[in-house]
């Protein structure tokens, strides 16, 4: 507001002095008398200071139009002048708004778009490491990969596209399944650019890909000082990578070495479920129960779960239920308060057949938290008291419409599967937990007492015969997808 009254003021004054000097120019006495062949011209001093004005005017415009027409004789000859440079930054003005509307379409993924719109931007050479940029990556998208991979070659001259045209071509030789050579252009990129997360990232999947659990520990520390984890998450990643490893080995027989890498991935969390499971077949395998036993309480007394029960009872497979209850006794100390003590003192209970003792934990239980796999163990508990047939279907009725218990699900994708330290399904890494994932299903795979239940009654079940547990000879016998679900 301020600015626009100075420059009004300012406009003001110019136009108040132009007119005091006209005026007093045609005030002043005296004529301009001009003789042209004998002839004599007299102008007023007015006239004669516009009409030198005017041709002043006249001879500036003359001026410009012989250097215009000089310009033009040099543009022709080839010579860099104004106009050519003129048309140049009409060139440079359509080849931008083109390269801005190619971009705009690879974000859109209009990716024809994009081969029409930098065949324009071509016209400017400055833009040539973008255009073929954008042009391999349209490529790609459309699926013409060998076009892609020429254009990236191409762009691995310059240093400032060669870390993307290595990407696109870590892209390619994924796609065509040559693993061992996107790994080695992963490992330069990195070595290009240490401090890039991005290439770190791609290089560890591709190392877990191929079961190089050697070097993705490498990467995974790398990326662990990049990122500024806490301490407590860094060694849980590294003890997933040190589980995949001990597993790795175990399947190809070598069970020392097994051994060893996952008695370190447990040292480093020793609350991971899955790895303390895996420790403790381990030590069974190579005869050592009581070290294998060992594990399961101390992880036992971090939190109860109920995979830890599920190892603690495969140590001594071949134990009655009373002894089995008997043994089991040392988890159930000082923690009788917890829900997952309380259905595996439950599940041993009725494997044990002492249903009046397991029905006074599961009515317990089905006040506080209830959940399917409650209502089911206690229809076990009512057909196994002898009840009606109606009393059952009641508690089982219960059961598809209650919550059903936790399980373990991916924590990006929300994929309900075993517990592996990729998720199968969005192959993210450290994302299975355990809990209770945002759809879920009516019943968890765990829900196996249900045939038993029911048994082979006329009416066929809704759900896989295979799905049983069966107390057999005084044991509890778990169902193969119960097995399923708890194998680590």
């Amino acid at each position: 507001m301020v600015f626009s009254l100075i420059r009004g003021g300012i406009i003001l004054l110019l136009a108040g002095g132009l007119t005091y000097f006209f005026v007093y120019i045609e005030n002043l006495p005296g004529f301009l008398i001009f003789e042209i062949n004998e002839k004599e011209l007299k102008l007023s001093l007015l006239i004669s200071v516009i009409l030198l004005i005017f041709f002043g005017f006249i001879f500036w415009l003359s001026l410009k139009i012989l250097g215009f027409l000089l310009a033009v004789v040099d543009f022709l000859m080839g010579k860099d002048t104004a106009l050519q440079r003129f048309f140049k930054r009409i060139r440079y003005r359509k080849s931008q708004k083109a390269l801005n509307s190619a971009i705009i379409a690879l974000t859109e993924k209009e990716n024809k778009k994009v081969l029409l719109e930098i065949a324009k931007a071509r016209a400017n050479p400055d833009f040539e490491k973008i255009v073929h940029l954008l042009e391999a990556q349209a490529e790609e998208a459309l699926g013409h990969q060998e076009k892609a991979d020429k254009l990236y070659k191409e762009l691995l001259s310059n240093k400032d596209t060669r870390l993307v045209a290595i990407g696109g071509l870590i892209r390619s030789r994924i796609v065509s399944g040559d693993m061992n050579v996107a790994s080695q252009l992963a490992e330069k990129a990195v070595l290009l650019k240490p401090k890039s997360l991005q290439a770190l990232n791609t290089l560890f999947k591709i190392q877990c890909d191929l079961e190089n659990w050697a070097g993705a520990r490498k990467t995974l520390v790398s990326q662990q000082n990049m990122e500024k984890n806490t301490r407590e998450i860094r060694l849980r990643q590294e003890a997933l990578i040190l589980y995949a490893d001990a597993k790795q080995k175990k399947s190809e027989g070598d069970v020392p070495s097994a051994l060893e890498k996952i008695r370190e991935s447990v040292r480093k969390s020793p609350s991971l479920v899955p790895a303390v499971c895996q420790a403790s077949e381990l030590e069974k395998i190579s005869g050592k129960i009581k070290n294998a036993e060992k594990l399961l309480k101390a992880c036992w007394r971090i939190e109860p779960h109920p995979d830890l029960a599920k190892s603690f009872a495969e140590l001594l497979p071949d134990e009655t239920p009373p002894d089995r209850l008997k043994r089991f006794k040392i988890l159930f100390n000082n923690l009788n308060n917890d829900n997952i003590v309380k259905v595996t003192k439950a599940e041993l209970l009725l494997a044990a057949e002492d249903f009046p003792a397991a029905r006074r934990i599961l009515v317990k239980l089905i006040n506080e938290k209830p959940d399917s796999q409650t209502f089911i163990l206690m229809a076990a508990i009512e057909k196994g008291s002898g009840a009606s047939e109606e009393i059952i279907q009641g508690w089982l009725s219960k059961a598809f419409s209650a919550s059903r218990p936790p399980v373990w699900f991916c924590n990006s994708c929300n994929n309900v599967s075993d517990w592996s330290p990729f998720c199968s399904k969005c192959r993210g890494f450290d994302t299975y937990v355990w809990g209770l994932p945002e759809t879920n299903k009516i019943f968890s795979e765990s829900d196996a007492l249900l045939p038993m239940i029911i048994g082979k009654s006329e009416k066929e079940p809704s759900y896989s015969p295979d799905e049983e547990i069966i107390p057999n000879d005084g044991k509890l016998e778990i169902s193969k997808d119960q097995e399923n679900k708890n194998a680590v």
